[in-house]
């Protein structure tokens, strides 16, 4: 004999299934922020497809070839040449939703690399149109530089009234002729999150902060690599300078889901084959790269990563970075925009705030239907 269900075990079982619809598609999201290996290219196909965003303002170029020094294998060369024109030449991975990950990369600059005095990004972790790199690894003269930008609270309004907080940190001497092999542990901060950085250059702790490190915009930042010179926009006076184009070299690019204080990485194992040639040293620091302490530096107490941050160091209108409007003048774009919107970090509650939404609708219709069914009954009585 077949039970019949009463309406109260229909809703029951109804509400049942829109809820683990709901939290269905939230884990699908957290499990995609637990993706061991959420991104990894070597470039041994040849091309940089695995990179959705492109952005060359200008005429330079990105292609793959042969790595040079001794590194085997193929890397993504970016050159960039100094026209009067060309400023950025970049690629970028996707979004990938807040937590904490691991960011490794080898980049190499060529021996032939001009010293220049302001900076030339050669890495960036950008939240889109609008705002300041996050986190930018770049060389200024013959020295390595990570610069920290952020904004929390109250600070997420006009910028021209309230401008990102900044700090930098020298990570040392700039080498020439070598493969850098770099590794960024990352958590990026919300509101209920304390950021941290630390920065590896050949398995050596290079420099640390631990604070804010975001906008705590609906997604997290995402990770562009080649060559950026800001000072050489001609809005900024920057004309054709006749000197060698600048090239920039990356190899090895990974991002890995980790857990906050994750194990060290090993150190990279150097080639053989690959002949470094130092930079000169001209910052005047007695100590030598191996033995000098790594930058570090800590948001102050009296500002907690949940609440307006004191500034560091002000912006430095010599190389100020500009803020990002999203408008590359793409002359060879055969990938998305840079700035282009990600998805949301909020979309996992979205959807389960929807599921509840619509589980709540459906108990309203099955109750009116019951009490449509009694006062039917009744009358029929």
């Amino acid at each position: 004999m077949l039970q019949r269900y009463s309406p109260r075990r229909r809703v029951g079982t109804a509400l049942a299934a829109v809820l683990a619809v709901g939290f269905g598609a939230t884990e699908a999201f957290a499990d995609r922020a637990l993706t061991p290996v959420p991104f990894k290219d070597g470039f041994e196909s040849g091309a940089t497809t695995a990179f959705p965003r492109k952005g060359i303002d200008g005429t330079g170029t990105v292609d793959v070839k042969a790595a040079p020094g001794g590194h085997g294998g193929k890397a993504v060369r970016f050159v960039m040449p100094d026209d009067g024109k060309s400023y950025r030449t970049e690629i970028a991975t996707a979004r990938v939703p807040y937590g904490s990950y691991r960011y490794t990369f080898a980049n190499y600059l060529p021996n032939d690399w001009i010293r220049y005095d302001a900076q030339t990004i050669v890495s960036q972790w950008h939240g889109g149109a609008g705002t300041y790199p996050a986190v930018v690894l770049a060389v200024k003269g013959d020295r390595w530089m990570m610069i920290v930008h952020w904004k929390t609270g109250s600070d997420l309004v006009d910028e021209s009234r309230h401008p990102a907080h900044e700090v930098k940190y020298d990570l040392g001497p700039v080498r020439l002729g070598h493969w850098n092999q770099w590794s960024f542990d990352i958590t990026w901060s919300t509101a209920t999150t304390t950021g941290s950085i630390t920065a590896r250059l050949d398995g050596t702790e290079v420099g640390s902060h631990r604070g804010p490190n975001s906008y705590h915009q609906d997604t997290a930042p995402y990770h562009k690599i080649g060559l950026y010179r800001p000072n050489w926009q001609a809005w900024k006076g920057h004309k054709a300078g006749g000197t060698p184009a600048v090239v920039n070299y990356y190899d090895d690019v990974t991002i890995t889901a980790i857990s906050p204080g994750a194990p060290v990485p090993p150190p990279a194992t150097p080639s053989a084959k690959t002949t470094a040639t130092s930079a000169p040293d001209r910052s005047g620091a007695s100590a030598s790269p191996s033995v000098q302490a790594p930058a570090s530096a800590q948001a102050p107490a009296s500002a907690p990563a949940t609440g307006p941050a004191a500034p560091g160091s002000s912006l430095d209108a010599a190389d100020a970075i500009p803020l990002d409007t999203g408008s590359d003048q793409d002359t060879d774009n055969d990938a998305g925009p840079l700035a282009e919107t990600g998805a949301s970090s909020h979309t996992p509650i979205i959807l389960a705030f929807g599921s509840a939404l619509l589980a709540a609708g459906l108990v309203l219709v099955f109750r009116s239907r019951a009490a449509r069914r009694r006062a039917g009954g009744r009358r029929g009585d």
